[in-house]
């Protein structure tokens, strides 16, 4: 059976509704003048018998005249109304039509691969709103597909250096040319640390995708985990130069949340706030309750991050500073991680910076 399209559907709708109102609309005048028309006859008729019958015949003959030209140009005009609804019709099928045939080609065309198809968009109704929310979900499928070239890519850049370096060392060691002391085993070691840490990195990102992140939800004293965690980074800081400062009164309410994620997110806020942070400058982490939530900050004296760069911190792989290696600038996951775990346990996290003023993350979570 072959296929009717869309157009001549709309057409063959709109000609079957106006035959059909013209013919119902026809019929019930024409026997409405009918039966007008026959008791006037009849009346007329009356009349004639007490005025001479030529006169009656005259006035039958006439009036069945006028009452058939009146049934004609009925007829007529209902056929003239058909034809124009008939054209109307197909004017307005084929402006139905013709939008909705361009979104059928555009998506055959994306689901070929040409993610940068789009489909123009002239009115405001209906088929408009589709034709942009079709637009919209191209372009996040390209910046989803681009993404995702970009993150393969990275990858294979942070996890190649860790491997050349191990290559290279084991094979000079095979070599005879370099010996197992046990600084190049801690070298070794510290690599192979280094694609641990990457490997765990990637691993929590693909967790939380997927909704699949193992949460170990309990009442969590954000202060006394600022406490430790700084505690615990305070001789990484200072051998860098940075003055690390912690503002946790106790008291705070506590959270429901994962108490080794918490202990996550700030040393990866606290690990990118002193890398960014040079020699004499400071780092302050305060935690404070109001409005029913808990606040973590976490602020640098750094240079601050450009505008431009503002959007994409939380991106994977996304560094402010590309000249920055993987030992200056970290993998640029830590960030990312911190925005997926802040979602998991139901917190945010957001980001202010200006421009040689700094950097300030503050996480946010409800309070119990």
């Amino acid at each position: 059976m072959p296929r009717m399209g869309l157009a001549v559907k709309l057409t063959l709708g709109f000609a079957a509704v106006a035959v059909a109102a013209v013919a119902l609309t026809s019929l019930l005048i024409s026997r409405a003048t009918d039966s007008a028309f026959g008791a006037y006859v009849t009346h007329i008729r009356g009349m004639g018998t007490m005025m001479g019958g030529m006169m009656q015949d005259m006035m039958g003959v006439q009036e069945g005249e006028f009452l058939t030209t009146v049934n004609q140009s009925l007829w007529l005009a209902g056929g003239i109304a058909v034809l124009a609804a008939v054209g109307l019709g197909l004017l307005l099928a084929r402006q139905m039509a013709l939008p909705l045939r361009r979104l059928t080609v555009a998506a055959r065309r994306i689901a070929g691969g040409a993610l940068d198809e789009r489909v123009p968009v002239a009115t405001r109704d209906e088929i408009g709103e589709l034709g942009m929310s079709f637009n919209a979900m191209a372009e996040a499928l390209a910046r989803n597909e681009t993404l995702r070239r970009n993150m393969i890519a990275d990858i294979a850049h942070e996890l190649r250096t860790p491997l050349s370096v191990l290559q290279g060392k084991l094979e000079a060691i095979q070599d005879g040319v370099a010996q197992p002391t046990p600084r190049e085993v801690a070298s070794l070691h510290e690599e192979v640390m280094l694609l641990a840490r990457l490997v765990a990195d990637l691993r929590t990102l693909s967790l939380a995708d997927a909704g699949q992140l193992e949460l170990r939800r309990e009442p969590v004293d954000v202060a006394a985990v600022a406490q430790r965690v700084a505690q615990a980074m305070r001789s990484h800081a200072e051998g860098k130069g940075v003055a690390l400062a912690l503002d946790a009164p106790p008291g705070a309410p506590s959270v429901s949340a994962d108490p080794d994620r918490v202990v996550q997110v700030l040393e990866n806020l606290l690990s990118n706030a002193i890398r960014h942070t040079p020699a004499g400058g400071r780092v302050d982490v305060r935690v404070s309750a109001r409005d029913g939530q808990v606040r973590l900050t976490v602020a640098d004296s750094g240079p601050g991050i450009p505008p431009e760069d503002m959007p994409h911190m939380f991106e994977r792989f996304y560094r402010a500073d590309r000249s920055r290696s993987r030992a200056s600038g970290g993998s640029g996951l830590g960030l990312a991680i911190v925005r997926q775990l802040m979602e998991a346990m139901g917190g945010r996290v957001e980001v202010e910076s200006q421009p040689g003023r700094g950097a300030v993350f503050t996480c946010s979570f409800s309070s119990c």
